[in-house]
C-alpha cells in the first residue's frame, strides 16, 4: 500500500536537500494554499507537485515519501568555484536559478540571432548609441540579441551563494546575475563575463556556475571571460595603470575625467582601481558617491518585465517568477 504524502514529512525532506521549510513557506507554496490544507492529502499532493515545478524538483523524488528529494537533471553543470570550495555546496543555487532561467528561456520570444566573439565590434555599435558601455546599453544589447539577463538571488539563507550563471538551455543563452551588490558598475561586470562565457563556446549546452568572480582564478575559461569583459568595458586590456589614491574623493575625481575622455564608464573605472591595486575601500567608496542610491538588480529585471512573454507562461510560473524576481 502506496504511504500518504505528508506535508511535516515533505518539510523534512525538502530541508535535508537545503530547502528549510521557512524558504519553502515564504517561496514555493502557491497563493491559495492554507495550513489548513495540510490535512487535505488530495491538496497535499497538488502542493508537492507545485513545490516540484517551481523549485526545479525530480517530481517523483518529491511524491515518493521514503525517496531523498533530488534537483532535475539536466546536462552536468560546470562549476568556477573558489579552491575551498565544494561543488556539492552551490548545487541548491545552481538547481534553483535553473529553474529560473529556464521559466525566462520559455518565454523569451526574441530569436536568438548570435553573440560576436569582436569586442571591438561590440563595442563600437553601443558607443553609436550610449555615452559608453554601460549597464542600460548592455541589457539593452543582449535583449536584442535573444539573450535574456535577470537577477534572481532568492537562495536559502544557508545556500552557498554565487556571483552569476551563463547558461544554454533550449538553445538559447541566458544570464542569470545572483551577486547581492547594488552598484551597476559591478553587475554589469558580472554580466560581460558571463556574456565572455557565451561568446567564447565556455557553454553550450547546460549551465555554467561562477561562484565568484575574481582576478585570482587560474582558469584558462575564467581568464578568457574576465578579457572578453575588460576589453568591451574599455576597449583594451591593460589600459589603466593606477597610483595608490588617498582617498574616494579624489579618485572619484580622476575616474569622472577619464571617463568622458575614454568613454569608460565611470564606476567600472573606480572597480577597476579597486581590483588593480586591492583598495577596495577607496574603490568602493568613490562607487557610493558615483551612485548613492543604487538599484541595479532592480534595473536589470525592469528588462525582464518588459520584454518577456508573461502570457505564454502558466498562472503559477508567472506567479513564482515575479515573486523571486521582484516584477
Amino acid at each position: 500500500m502506496n504511504k500518504t504524502l505528508e506535508m511535516p514529512t515533505l518539510y523534512k525532506r525538502l530541508s535535508k536537500l537545503g530547502l528549510p521549510q521557512k524558504f519553502i513557506q515564504e517561496k514555493a507554496l502557491p497563493e491559495w494554499w492554507d495550513a489548513e490544507l495540510e490535512k487535505n492529502p488530495v491538496a497535499v499532493l497538488e502542493v508537492a507537485g507545485r513545490i516540484a515545478k517551481r523549485l526545479g524538483l525530480d517530481m517523483a523524488s518529491v511524491l515518493d515519501p521514503d525517496a531523498p528529494i533530488t534537483f532535475k537533471k539536466g546536462s552536468s553543470p560546470k562549476f568556477k568555484k573558489m579552491q575551498n570550495s565544494h561543488e556539492s555546496r552551490l548545487i541548491v543555487a545552481q538547481g534553483l536559478a535553473t529553474r529560473v532561467a529556464e521559466m525566462v528561456v520559455y518565454a523569451c520570444k526574441t530569436p536568438f540571432a548570435g553573440i560576436p566573439t569582436d569586442t571591438d565590434k561590440i563595442r563600437a555599435s553601443i558607443l553609436q548609441n550610449y555615452p559608453c558601455v554601460d549597464l542600460d546599453a548592455i541589457l539593452q544589447f543582449c535583449w536584442a540579441c535573444g539573450i535574456p539577463v535577470l537577477h534572481f538571488c532568492e537562495f536559502p539563507t544557508t545556500t552557498l551563494k554565487m556571483d552569476g550563471m551563463a547558461a544554454v538551455l533550449n538553445g538559447r543563452p541566458v544570464i542569470v546575475v545572483s551577486s547581492k551588490w547594488k552598484y551597476s558598475a559591478y553587475l554589469l561586470f558580472i554580466i560581460l563575463h558571463e556574456m565572455g562565457h557565451i561568446a567564447c563556446g565556455h557553454v553550450t549546452d547546460g549551465v555554467l556556475i561562477d561562484e565568484k568572480i575574481t582576478k585570482e582564478v587560474k582558469d584558462k575559461e575564467e581568464n578568457e571571460a574576465n578579457d572578453f569583459a575588460v576589453n568591451l568595458l574599455y576597449g583594451e586590456k591593460d589600459k589603466y595603470t593606477w597610483g595608490k589614491q588617498s582617498d574616494s574623493i579624489k579618485l572619484t575625481r580622476i575616474v569622472r575625467q577619464l571617463a568622458t575622455k575614454d568613454r569608460v564608464h565611470p564606476g567600472a573605472l573606480a572597480l577597476n582601481y579597486a581590483w588593480q591595486t586591492g583598495e577596495w575601500n577607496i574603490g568602493v567608496g568613490a562607487l557610493k558617491i558615483l551612485e548613492p542610491r543604487p538599484n541595479a538588480s532592480v534595473r536589470v529585471n525592469r528588462y525582464l518585465e518588459k520584454e518577456l512573454d508573461w502570457e505564454s507562461l502558466d498562472t503559477d510560473s508567472e506567479e513564482y517568477l515575479r515573486l523571486v524576481t521582484g516584477v
